[in-house]
């Protein structure tokens, strides 16, 4: 059994979908209730998400699961999962996982992400590990919005011109996008079909380290 950690009962749902998808039992846990919720302890109180995510991980544990796979980059980017994990004695995977192997074969990537928050998160992630990659990020918590209040895929990429976006990102030499948010999953596929760069969606990269862990 793998536990799915996410920033709302949505997100949640769907890395529990997806990991059932791949023939992979789990449980979802989730910090927050709302996505405006979420992205307030990121911003406002830290601390105070860190401990809540600390105790989440520990009842995990303690219902005798040890993988975690996160399926929230804000979470990820908010928190040091890595020393809650070498804590805990728990396999914590995370989307920042994957943008760091990125980093490494990159010169410039954009990020589009629930806040700046998050952005922030990623950037650092990136440079920890290479310094000479250029990121530029967008925050938009109103993607997240969108995607709760079930908006279609094609209503999204429509109502907020994400096709420009991406072609902003182009024009400032972009290789590629990294959807710094899963629940941009949902229009993954859709803006995979318009869009002028390669985008990266970090969930089934992330499942082939659960596979390799097993």
């Amino acid at each position: 059994m793998i536990a799915v950690l996410a920033g709302t009962p949505v997100d949640t749902a769907m890395g529990v979908a997806y990991l059932k998808k791949n023939g992979l039992a789990s449980r979802g846990y989730h910090v927050s209730d709302t996505p405006k919720e979420q992205s307030l302890l990121q911003v406002v109180y830290p601390l105070k998400l860190v401990q809540m995510v600390k105790e989440i991980l520990m009842g995990i544990r303690e219902e005798g699961m040890d993988t975690v796979y996160v399926y929230c980059n804000s979470i990820a980017a908010a928190v040091d999962l890595e020393s809650l994990a070498s804590e805990l004695s728990l396999q914590i995977i995370t989307p920042l996982m994957i943008y760091v192997e990125m980093g490494r074969r990159s010169t410039c990537l954009g990020v589009l992400a629930a806040n700046n928050q998050s952005t922030h998160g990623i950037e650092r992630s990136i440079q920890k590990h290479n310094e000479d990659v250029h990121v530029i990020g967008t925050g938009m918590l109103k993607l997240v919005d969108a995607v709760e209040e079930g908006l279609s895929p094609e209503e999204i990429i429509h109502k907020f011109r994400l096709v420009d976006l991406l072609k902003f990102y182009g024009n400032a030499g972009c290789e590629a996008v990294i959807l710094g948010c899963t629940h941009f999953s949902y229009f993954y596929e859709a803006l995979s079909e318009r869009s002028p760069l390669p985008l990266v969606d970090p969930a089934e990269s992330m499942l082939l380290k659960i596979a390799k862990k097993s």
